[in-house]
């Protein structure tokens, strides 16, 4: 899995080399994910173009055998067999992005290693190289910690890289806003370049996480430490649920679920209405938890995602025309009547 990381961390150094901007650099690295499962999503989308064809057959399934639920999954999965549906394709898209949403945390929270280029070995050198620069000059010392958010150097190292990482992107925003440190001897002897990560995107430091707890402070009248980067902040967590709905909703309209009645008559719950809610609601929250840099990939992953399902709907053939359907539906009727006879 590092590899994996090591990866995605070297497509965001290159974009953030090519573009100058971190935000700019995650929204095309963003495109490229997206390019990449492109072959799923299409399979996918034919999948559920296919399902939403089946549908008339499938309320004809669940008509004759009501009663027999064992007997309706058998014939169900004759049906998807026979038109060459899998059910579950749906979902692969997805199970395949939450890996990647996961390691992309992991490089978001150690740019310095898997982005700047910096090996776990040699952070050490970062440490004297701030320490020499800050020497005699209790200023600098102290814009240090400010930034940092530390009180003293022993934090950083104690227990070698495992302190170091802890403070890693805030530590890459510093020497962000000072890069001569980067010319000193202790950083120079390593003899490669590094890049420097400009967490800055329209206004917002993608590095930072959301206060969450100054947003819940407006519904009880407290604004205290409030400043326009922390209502910028917000917006993330705010379009990443509003996107994520948006999709859903989308999704549904295009694939339209016949409701399904238990052998009582009733009516059962309906898992896509329940996406629709836990969805966003899991989106909004992770973009308030997590490092901003992951909301704005979320929001970017869910508006292609939209494009995508809006584009394929009208270009993908699902192979099943309305003719077969009818002929099915008509076929299914004879042979009640015959059994009834």
């Amino acid at each position: 899995m590092s590899y994996i990381m090591m990866g995605l961390g070297w497509v965001l150094r290159v974009c953030s080399v090519l573009t100058g901007n971190y935000g700019v650099a995650l929204i095309i690295f963003t495109i490229l994910i997206k390019a990449v499962l492109m072959p799923l999503t299409v399979k996918q989308q034919r999948s559920m173009l296919k399902t939403q064809k089946l549908q008339p057959l499938l309320m004809e399934l669940q008509q004759k055998y009501a009663n027999d639920k064992e007997k309706l999954n058998q014939e169900t999965m004759k049906l998807y067999q026979k038109y060459k549906v899998n059910p579950m394709s749906g979902c692969l898209p997805l199970l395949i992005q939450l890996p990647i949403i996961m390691m992309l945390y992991w490089v978001v929270k150690k740019p310095i290693i898997y982005i700047m280029g910096f090996h776990s070995d040699e952070v050490w050198r970062i440490v004297s190289a701030v320490t020499e620069w800050s020497d005699g000059n209790p200023d600098r010392l102290n814009t240090f910690f400010s930034m940092v958010g530390i009180d003293n150097m022993a934090k950083l190292t104690d227990n070698s890289y495992k302190m170091f990482g802890m403070y890693e992107i805030q530590i890459a925003r510093f020497l962000h806003a000072y890069p001569e440190i980067l010319q000193n001897h202790w950083i120079t002897e390593i003899g490669r370049n590094f890049v420097l990560i400009n967490f800055n995107f329209l206004g917002m430091d993608l590095s930072q996480t959301p206060d969450l707890g100054a947003f819940m402070g407006l519904f009880v009248g407290k604004i205290n430490n409030l400043t326009l980067g922390t209502i910028l902040l917000w917006i993330i967590p705010v379009l990443s649920g509003v996107s994520a709905y948006l999709t859903s909703w989308v999704s549904q309209l295009q694939n339209p679920q016949q409701p399904q009645t238990d052998k009582n008559g009733e009516e059962s719950a309906n898992p896509m209405k329940s996406m629709m809610v836990m969805m966003p609601l899991m989106s909004a929250w992770f973009a308030f938890t997590l490092p901003s840099a992951i909301g704005l990939y979320w929001i970017i992953s869910n508006i292609f995602a939209l494009i995508q399902q809006i584009v394929l709907s009208k270009v993908i053939n699902p192979g099943i025309t309305e003719e077969q359907i009818e002929g099915e539906i008509v076929n299914a009727k004879k042979n009640r009547k015959k059994r009834k006879k």
